[in-house]
């Protein structure tokens, strides 16, 4: 009898170590990946098109119902964006599940908007067409949301890419795993392929 126990005991051990083993090499691939902004095709914030010509292309609409929405700390954007992935050699038929993502976007190097995506995207070696609902977090001026961040990204999606300040986007996904969800430690940087 404690033979066999003995036996269970080593066959399960054995599977685990095989699970973390595969866990961490499924993790390394994705943190490691080369991760590109292919397009951005839409970007609503509470139901306002962001991506217009310009911020004069904005109706008295537009502004009341992101002035709501700001006053009442409830914005809100949806997006749909072409993300290549690039794993390295030996990785390509891997898929990662992201079960929650924050993400940041950087203004020349100063965080200008926050946010954590809930819902869960699937990415897999490749271009990867994503639609994603988030709140915004602007940044604090006075422990109050500074409406000109979100006027300076209404404004920034529309700019020539010479005009414009640097912009970062950076994410910091939770990726499901056979043994758990697993929170990279630190937040990504994607590359605008443009």
């Amino acid at each position: 009898m404690k033979h066999k126990i003995a036996n269970y005991t080593l066959v399960l051990a054995l599977l685990l170590v095989s699970f973390a083993c595969k866990t961490r090499s499924d993790v390394e691939a994705f943190k490691e990946a080369d991760y590109k902004l292919q397009s951005v095709d839409r970007v609503e914030v509470n139901g306002v098109n962001f991506l217009k010509k310009g911020v004069q292309d904005f109706s008295f609409n537009d502004a009341a119902r992101l002035f709501s929405a700001f006053s009442d700390n409830s914005l809100k954007a949806v997006s749909t964006i072409g993300l290549n992935v690039a794993l390295g050699e030996g990785h390509e038929e891997r898929t990662m599940t992201v079960t929650q993502l924050k993400w940041q976007l950087l203004v020349d190097n100063e965080q200008a908007v926050s946010g954590l995506v809930t819902e869960p995207v699937e990415l897999k070696n490749g271009l990867n067409i994503i639609t994603v609902s988030s709140p915004l977090k602007l940044t604090e001026v006075n422990g109050s949301p500074d409406l000109n961040s979100l006027l300076q990204l209404a404004s920034l999606l529309n700019q020539d890419k010479s005009n414009r300040p640097s912009i970062t986007l950076q994410i910091k996904p939770t990726i499901l795993t056979s043994v758990g969800p697993f929170e990279v430690p630190a937040f990504i940087n994607i590359k605008d392929s443009k």
